[in-house]
């Protein structure tokens, strides 16, 4: 890495560090907003449709095909449907998933029966499903967790960003072994077994820090739960340079120096937000 490149997130991680620091605080005193959990809720709704339109914008590059408007609009409308709801009801927090997904998926259906769109339409659908379920669903059970406890949110990002921490760490020093070298060569067997260990360690310890006592999270679900959180943080990080690599792309965006995108911030949360979410449902 250049000497500039680390400069720039030498500077720019801890400011986004203290910005989501800040937000959070703000958030749990409720000082800027009465409702615990949007305003977390609507920095990850920006987050969200951030990373729909780079989602969008890699693909365009080598030319897939993609209905960018629609599956933006759709993105944002599901996410900001998770602040009026009431959550707490399982029912009606699907809701907005089943009714969101086919509004997207017919009017495509319908279009591609066109005989201009007839050579594209399939991979269209795909393509754009693809975006909506990868990055708008995700999110939205991340502002769900917002509502439901905030301070799991905060658990979630500290374990699987604590895994990155720890995986890189360990796979710089120790590194021999290529764990997935056609998709990504840089990451090693002992750099993922690094990741588990830290993010396991993380979930063992925080649990007793944010999630009780609302949460209660007894020390073997706990170990179980880092294993879950550190498995699908892992496998996003390598389905998004998956997606990358097919789009011949280095980053998602240059919307971060250094860093690349936001979705080369969130890859590693979004399918860790489903689980928890899932876990949060079943605990409480």
């Amino acid at each position: 890495m250049a000497r500039s490149d680390l400069q720039i997130r030498a500077v720019l991680a801890p400011t986004m560090l203290g910005i989501v620091a800040l937000v959070y605080w703000l958030d749990y005193h409720t000082i800027l907003c009465s409702k615990q959990g949007a305003l977390s809720g609507g920095l990850l709704a920006l987050l969200g449709v951030l990373g729909t339109w780079e989602y969008v914008m890699l693909l365009r590059g080598p030319g897939f095909a993609v209905a960018g408007k629609t599956l933006l609009f759709f993105t944002a409308l599901l996410l900001g449907s998770a602040f009026p709801l009431g959550w707490h009801q399982i029912d009606h927090e699907f809701y907005p998933l089943v009714i969101g997904t086919m509004l997207l998926l017919f009017p495509l259906l319908v279009r591609s029966l066109g005989k201009n769109d007839m050579k594209v339409g399939l991979e269209k659908q795909g393509a754009t499903m693809l975006g909506f379920l990868f990055v708008a669903w995700p999110m939205y059970f991340a502002i769900g967790t917002c509502f439901r406890h905030l301070p799991s949110v905060l658990f979630v990002v500290l374990v699987c960003k604590g895994g990155d921490i720890g995986g890189y760490c360990i796979g710089r020093l120790l590194g021999r072994h290529k764990l997935i070298p056609h998709i990504s060569p840089g990451k090693t067997i002992e750099g993922a077994l690094g990741s588990l260990a830290s993010s396991v360690a993380l979930a063992a310890w925080l649990r007793s820090v944010l999630l009780e006592p609302v949460v209660q999270l007894p020390l073997w679900a706990a170990l179980l739960v880092g294993v879950a959180l550190n498995f699908t943080t892992q496998t996003g990080d390598l389905i998004e340079s998956l997606l990358k690599r097919r789009c011949n792309a280095k980053d998602s965006s240059k919307l971060l120096p250094a860093h690349g995108g936001v979705l080369d911030l969130v890859d590693s949360l979004l399918f860790s937000f489903c689980v928890w979410f899932c876990v949060l449902v079943w605990l409480t």
